[in-house]
């Protein structure tokens, strides 16, 4: 049943990012909202070349042999490859403001926000020291959430 939840949470959040890709301009047209997607982009990277220490995963169920990774943007932010797309997307969503982009981004944020605490709901099963993990860093955004 996790890897079936797993797998339509991931294909949801692949389908409305793909909608967004191809209905959006992908760069913003504004400096500001250009930086914070370059900010994104930052993050990913980092996000990913610390993951490269662990298994790699889009879906959200660990993989045997998993390491819970505490370093990089780990270290303050549970969740960097979300907010990686978060970071990126928003002022991509923003620079084309419709009602079309309205729906699809909300469905991207409520499948994206379940699927983290679903994920997080594994980790805490997975990894005996994640509930520690989970008391000094932050979700999602420091100071916030």
């Amino acid at each position: 049943m996790k890897n079936l939840k797993a797998a339509l949470l991931t294909i949801i959040q692949y389908i409305t990012l793909g909608i967004m890709l191809y209905s959006n301009k992908w760069i913003a047209d504004n400096p500001v909202l250009m930086f914070i997607q370059f900010f994104g982009v930052f993050i990913a990277i980092w996000a990913i070349l610390e993951m490269a220490k662990s298994k790699l995963n889009i879906s959200p169920v660990p993989r045997s042999g998993s390491v819970l990774i505490q370093s990089g943007p780990y270290k303050i932010i549970r969740h960097p490859m979300y907010l990686s797309l978060l970071l990126t997307i928003t002022p991509m969503i923003f620079s084309n403001i419709s009602t079309f982009n309205t729906v699809i981004f909300s469905i991207f944020i409520i499948n994206l926000v379940i699927k983290m605490l679903f994920e997080e709901n594994l980790l805490h099963k997975f990894f005996e020291e994640y509930a520690v993990y989970s008391k000094k860093s932050w979700r999602l955004l420091p100071l916030v959430y």
